[in-house]
């Protein structure tokens, strides 16, 4: 190699060292993690590219440690710094990655998708780049294409780690369990101590209520990375699936106490002060969510049950609303408006019409379909219309007797 190719390594993977600080903490499908000055996490794979521009380096690292300040206006700042980058150096795939983690903290799905794309055709042997774009094809819907582009992907790169459990988050979501189990293995194999994988297969195992093995794995996954908030919150779930609702509760605390930003923690630890009775705070857990994401609707459904307990009625349908505003057919929004409608609202005619559309949407296992089917059968269905005719619009013939 020569010494202007050596040079010119140092520069992109100085850079690279600082890419993944803007990984998300628990996406569908995970974001590489790594520290400042450590071993590059993105390799360059089969594309051999061009020397890294250096004045185009030098802005792409200031916007990764804007990234690390964390903050919508450092954000905003460090995009600039990527896209100022990008157009000094076209081929610095990174930003591009950059851009789109950003994209993806912010909610914007379809933006994110693109940068990823982007960064995948300058390198498309970036385990990362393919990744997070299977994670956003997967959150707008498109499921079989994000695991057609993992299962491709590891067909072709067998020595992978991210894509393989990446793919194995697809598989357990999707009840594959024993192929879900055998990704998971093969990036261990890889990387044996790899925290991901052996969360997935404690999640596989828990999936399929075998939870001493599941607890197991955590625990090993654990001892890896003890200030790990995603394994605490699998415990607390594993601890809910056993009815120990006391030592869920400590464990989603402990989530939350590492990563306060972590949301399914928060929103878990609602769940468990609902079932207690306690509105008020399930209410704070369901804001402390909100007031990160704004859009998301779990905890919006949760917050309006919550309200709904503290005798708000009125409030908690205005949070059904704009649920259903932004999402038509979730089910656990429809299946609280009807219920609010017909138990709280004095609304039970209107709510048959809501029950009706749960069902059609809702999991074929979820537990509230039995009491959807049971209103039903209690909600008379409205009567048609009367058919006019002459005589003062009585009915033709006089009616029926």
């Amino acid at each position: 190699m020569s010494q202007r190719r050596r040079a010119s390594w140092r520069a992109r993977a100085s850079a690279l060292s600082w890419l993944a600080l803007a990984a998300l903490g628990a996406p569908v499908v995970a974001l590489p993690t790594v520290g400042c000055g450590g071993t590059p996490a993105i390799q360059t794979g089969p594309r051999v590219l061009p020397p890294a521009n250096p004045e185009a380096v030098r802005k792409y690292l200031e916007g990764a440690r804007l990234l690390t300040q964390g903050g919508a206006g450092t954000e905003r700042r460090a995009m600039q710094r990527f896209e100022e980058a990008l157009r000094i150096d076209a081929n610095l795939w990174e930003a591009h990655y950059n851009i789109g983690v950003i994209h993806r903290r912010a909610g914007e799905l379809r933006e994110a998708a693109q940068r990823f794309e982007a960064a995948r055709r300058i390198q498309p042997g970036s385990d990362e780049a393919l990744t997070a774009l299977a994670e956003a094809r997967y959150l707008l819907g498109d499921r079989e294409a994000a695991s057609d582009l993992l299962e491709a992907f590891v067909r072709e790169h067998t020595n992978v780690v991210g894509a393989r459990v990446a793919l194995a988050t697809i598989l357990r979501e999707r009840g594959e369990y024993d192929d879900a189990l055998a990704q998971a293995r093969e990036a261990l194999i890889r990387e044996p101590q790899n925290v991901r994988a052996l969360s997935e297969i404690g999640r596989a195992y828990r999936a399929q209520n075998q939870l001493d093995v599941a607890e197991l794995v955590f625990h090993k996954a654990l001892a890896l990375d003890e200030n790990n908030a995603a394994l605490h919150n699998d415990l607390g779930l594993c601890a809910l699936a056993r009815g120990d609702t006391q030592a869920a509760f400590v464990e989603f605390g402990r989530a939350t106490q590492i990563d306060e930003r972590f949301a399914p923690a928060h929103i878990n630890q609602a769940s468990v002060l609902l079932r207690a009775g306690d509105y008020d705070g399930a209410e704070t857990e369901y804001r402390a969510v909100l007031r990160l994401d704004e859009d998301n609707l779990d905890a919006r459904v949760g917050l309006g049950v919550a309200l709904r307990g503290k005798g708000q009625a009125e409030q908690a349908r205005t949070e059904y609303q704009r649920v259903l505003d932004s999402s038509a057919n979730h089910p656990a929004a429809l299946f609280n408006m009807a219920v609010l409608r017909a138990e709280f609202l004095n609304q039970r005619p209107q709510s048959r019409e809501l029950f009706q559309r749960y069902l059609d949407v809702a999991p074929s296992n979820d537990p509230h379909r039995a009491v959807a089917e049971r209103y039903l059968t209690e909600i008379p269905a409205a009567a048609g219309p009367a058919t006019r005719g002459g005589g003062g619009g009585r009915r033709r013939g006089g009616g029926r007797r």
